[in-house]
């Protein structure tokens, strides 16, 4: 994944063209599947693109049966073109974020946080594992890794403006992965 640019969201992976049409199977990132159905201006971008390329999307649609959104973009008319776009990025400029709720953030804006836990620093947020219900994976200062699932009751401060969260886990949660 390239790092984090604050003028792109992440939206999505192409995971594999989709039959002969240029059709591309997209693996979601984003919780609003609007970004996959509704048309409008997308933006590909492939590890040896220098900036991410504009392609609107025309038409998607969810392919339940892999998990997966299908979508056509403008500029990819065929099989193997799209074939070319396996492992590109799918992005929105950072301005196109949709409203949240109270509590609710972007996966781009926790990444980074510093995390305390019992007034202590135990780490910084590396990562967050989408499993049915988020999961923190925090990066511990001598690079080990603890993972805290992502609910008010475990992580009850989330403060963007000074960079921290703290959390509160079972006893034994953070001794389990530490040793």
């Amino acid at each position: 994944m390239m790092a984090r640019d604050p003028d792109w969201l992440l939206v999505g992976q192409v995971v594999a063209a989709h039959g002969l049409r240029g059709w591309l199977r997209v693996r979601c990132w984003s919780d609003f599947p609007e970004r996959f159905t509704e048309p409008g201006p997308r933006w590909l971008q492939r590890d040896t693109d220098p900036e991410p390329l504009l392609h609107p999307l025309i038409e998607g649609q969810f392919f339940p049966a892999k998990g997966l959104y299908l979508v056509r973009l403008e500029g990819i008319p065929n099989r193997t073109v799209a074939e070319t776009w396996v492992g590109a990025r799918l992005l929105v400029p950072a301005s196109h974020r949709l409203p949240l709720q109270p509590e609710e953030y972007h996966y781009r804006d926790l990444i980074g946080l510093a995390v305390y836990h019992q007034g202590e620093l135990l780490g910084q947020v590396s990562g967050i594992l989408a499993a049915g219900q988020d999961v923190l994976e925090i990066t511990t200062s001598d690079h080990r890794q603890v993972l805290i699932p992502f609910v008010k009751a475990l992580v009850p401060v989330v403060d963007l403006e000074k960079g921290a969260l703290h959390v509160q886990p079972p006893p034994g949660l953070v001794e389990s992965f530490l040793g």
